[in-house]
């Protein structure tokens, strides 16, 4: 029996618009289906493997965006083995569940209407986009084979709550994944997937990974594409991953920072447009070597404007609306604000130079 397998990044349009471009060894299509944007890649040479990707929360003001970068990361690994890879930006942004799973399901029809239909498809959610992956395990098998769940918030609900005291919420799911679920979580969040597995009826179809750093979906590109693989093994060859902790060490020997006079120059490899969030050129060499230290303050300048920060391993370190850094692990430096736009306030974009510098006498967090 010939298998075609799919794993699907989630992205909604309506079905209007849509345009394709070549890149390399794949196509791009982008367009609009039922409200929602997507962008799909196309391998040359379709091995019938989907990925279907499910971001998570976005500021409810943000842009939507399907976007989502090939080159240089796990994506373009897949791509060359013949996976196509797809993401849809949801009808809205914001916090919900419900919308996710119909988008989802919505995207997936579109492609196989498109492409033919995937003879395996694994879905791949980043923390609200965990939780909606996981309630769709929960469906009846049909579309899906295998979901990879990062950072699963699992007590995100429609109200837009995502607080981990949302026990009802949680309590909301069947505990009954008809497909194989596979959890990868940070350190400081293994609580609620953990008592998913103990509650869950088959435990056959859940394993749980554990990255060994502290953060929320603080995950490299190394470490999920080995979580994808064992996922695939386990969804065709039946091998089930055993419960383990990950780390897969990738940091930088030289970043493109420069210091000068106790302060850290560095360039904006990224912005998040759902976010806001930033991504600088800074490693942990660098932070050290300018003193900044891991549970203090610090600030970040740009253009004229200059805002405290505290460097800490979780958007929750902080308050909301309040300015948060860490390193990510790939080993750049993430800067954001909990629950609002780095990028608006700071007024910068990719490419351009921020630079950091310590407190005279650093403040730990209160």
């Amino acid at each position: 029996m010939i298998y075609r397998a799919s794993i699907i990044f989630f992205a909604l349009f309506s079905a209007s618009g849509a345009g394709a471009a070549e890149n390399g060894g794949y196509t791009v299509a982008e367009g609009k289906l039922e409200g929602s944007l997507y962008k799909i890649a196309v391998p040359q040479k379709w091995n019938n493997k989907l990925l279907l990707i499910a971001h998570g929360a976005r500021l409810e003001k943000a842009p939507l965006s399907a976007d989502f970068k090939i080159e240089k990361n796990y994506l373009e690994d897949l791509l060359n083995q013949g996976w196509m890879v797809a993401q849809t930006s949801y009808r809205r942004n914001g916090i919900f569940v419900t919308d996710g799973v119909a988008d989802i399901k919505i995207f997936f029809d579109f492609i196989s209407k498109e492409y033919g239909r995937p003879g395996r498809t694994y879905i791949e959610g980043a923390s609200m986009g965990g939780k909606i992956a996981v309630q769709l395990a929960e469906e009846p098998r049909g579309r899906f084979d295998g979901v990879l769940a990062i950072g699963a918030a699992l007590m995100c609900d429609d109200n837009g709550t995502s607080s981990p005291k949302n026990t009802e919420s949680f309590n909301r799911h069947t505990f009954k994944p008809n497909i194989p679920v596979l959890f990868f979580s940070n350190s400081n969040e293994t609580e609620h997937v953990k008592r998913y597995s103990a509650l869950a009826s088959s435990a056959a179809n859940t394993a749980l990974w554990t990255a060994v750093r502290r953060g929320h979906c603080n995950v490299n590109d190394a470490e999920t594409l080995k979580a994808l693989l064992a996922l695939e093994a386990w969804v065709e060859k039946g091998r089930k991953p055993a419960d383990e902790k990950i780390s897969i060490d990738v940091s930088r020997a030289n970043s493109g920072a420069r210091h000068q006079r106790g302060r850290v120059y560095a360039r904006l490899t990224a912005v998040d447009p759902g976010s806001g969030n930033l991504t600088a050129d800074a490693t942990r060499a660098d932070l050290e070597k300018a003193g900044i230290k891991h549970d203090t303050y610090f600030n970040i300048a740009f253009n004229g404007k200059k805002v405290k920060a505290f460097l800490g391993y979780h958007y929750a370190d902080v308050k909301k609306g309040e300015w948060i850094s860490f390193l990510t692990a790939e080993d750049y430096l993430r800067i954001a604000r909990n629950w609002a736009s780095a990028q608006a306030e700071l007024g910068c974009k990719e490419g351009d130079e921020v630079y950091l510098e310590p407190e005279p006498f650093p403040a730990k967090r209160p």
